[in-house]
């Protein structure tokens, strides 16, 4: 694990954190990720309305109290994949919180979100699209349809073309973050990474226009000596760091069902 970056440190962000989590190995791992993701978090004055509402695709717990407390967001709702009913409440896992978020049971790559058209101000989509196993492009659309015509997706997911994937081609490895089978069969498991190019490409098509777009070291150390290499070899170093970060405003319906650079 890498040390978290000094300029993502927020000692509120991480209070919240370990109020949440606790001492879990996973959250432990995955702090940078999380400090580097909420500093660039949008916040409510960046929209229109006074009421301002998100949806968290595929929920961890972590971000949803986050957003509610120290980014006042006025509401937030989550999908979470479980058995029983498409729509529940589900109570916040932070003892004596007791406060409950709507949660939407739905297969994300085949059904439809139970929800009205223009609903968010907001969807984070947050290392969930490396988990889609036939069709990410459904999504991406309805995530365009829920949202405000001039609402924001806030994107991350793995880095296939980061540095240290480099180091590990030449070294004889497979570059993956995490695709190996799991001897439990669970489907918690990554069935495509991809490369900035790509995630661009599907946001394009799903009808946003990119406000920022940037990659960082949140999973690994990063590895300057790969990115002199590829320089002195005359290759880019532009986007090499291991996690991919995009936020997005919609400006339009999905231009491309089936965009070129994802679907065969």
């Amino acid at each position: 694990m890498r040390d978290i970056d000094p300029d993502d440190m927020h000692p509120d962000f991480l209070k919240a954190i370990e109020r949440l989590c606790g001492n879990s190995d996973y959250v432990r791992g995955h702090l940078p990720r999380y400090m580097h993701t909420l500093r660039h978090m949008p916040t409510p004055s960046q929209f229109k309305d006074e009421q301002t509402r998100v949806l968290e695709i595929g929920t961890s717990f972590i971000f949803p109290p986050i957003l509610l407390d120290l980014f006042k967001y006025s509401k937030v709702d989550v999908t979470h994949f479980l058995p029983g009913d498409k729509r529940v409440e589900l109570q916040i896992p932070v003892p004596n919180d007791g406060r409950l978020l709507t949660a939407y049971n739905i297969n994300l790559e085949e059904e439809a979100l139970p929800v009205p058209d223009g609903q968010y101000d907001m969807v984070l989509f947050m290392e969930v699209i490396e988990h889609m196993e036939r069709d990410p492009m459904h999504i991406m659309c309805e995530i365009n349809r829920v949202l405000k015509d001039d609402g924001f997706i806030y994107i991350t997911t793995p880095n296939s073309t980061s540095g240290r994937n480099v180091v590990k081609i030449l070294n004889g490895f497979a570059p993956h973050f995490f695709m190996q089978y799991s001897k439990t069969k669970s489907l918690y498991r990554h069935n495509i990474e991809y490369d900035p190019r790509q995630v661009k490409a599907m946001l394009e098509a799903a009808g946003f226009r990119m406000l920022r777009f940037w990659t960082a070291d949140n999973f690994e150390p990063k590895v300057p000596e790969i990115l002199e290499k590829l320089e002195s070899w005359g290759y880019s170093t532009a986007n090499r760091g291991d996690n991919i970060l995009g936020i997005a405003q919609k400006v339009g319906p999905p231009k491309e069902r089936f965009p070129r650079e994802i679907y065969f």
